[in-house]
């Protein structure tokens, strides 16, 4: 369940959040700022999971960004995502299904290439690397105000969907 925001707060607290689709739905598009955009990115992102749990069905899903947020000064140009998987779980796929999800994920380039004509911004960590599970908590929960500065002291929370 997603908790609410801290009184005067527009980003949620602390920690990681488990989730549904419909939650993330609910929260941060139907009752978010900027519910039009949100629409739009929200839909490529729900096509987008549907696509990445068909092929890694074990697949848990960090969301965040300034889509997991009720950020009052713009609306979010896409979603931020990280997919947490298991080593087992990337070895077994069939090249067919290797090939399908590489183009899933961001490139970061240069060019820079992100999936869903930009609405997904989406990076792999697989589950049991310590250090780069802590470099994305960390980095997901780095509040970043209007003027894109790091609010120091100042920690949010994300979600978790499971496939």
């Amino acid at each position: 369940m997603i908790p609410p925001f801290d009184a005067e707060a527009w980003y949620l607290p602390q920690g990681l959040h488990a989730a549904t689709l419909d939650e993330i739905e609910q929260r941060f598009v139907v009752a978010a700022p900027f519910a039009d955009r949100r629409r739009i990115v929200f839909d490529a992102f729900r096509l987008w999971h549907g696509v990445v749990s068909t092929i890694v069905p074990a697949a848990r899903f960090w969301v965040d960004g300034g889509f997991i947020t009720h950020k009052p000064w713009a609306a979010p140009s896409d979603v931020d995502v990280t997919v947490m998987l298991r080593p087992d779980d990337l070895n077994n796929l069939s090249d067919d299904e290797q090939q399908r999800l590489d183009p899933m994920f961001t490139r970061i380039g240069p060019p820079r290439q992100q999936p869903m004509s930009g609405l997904v911004d989406a990076f792999v960590c697989l589950r049991g690397d310590v250090d780069r599970t802590l470099y994305w908590r960390e980095h997901w929960s780095t509040v970043i105000d209007g003027n894109r500065a790091q609010l120091s002291g100042t920690q949010k929370g994300f979600v978790e969907v499971k496939s």
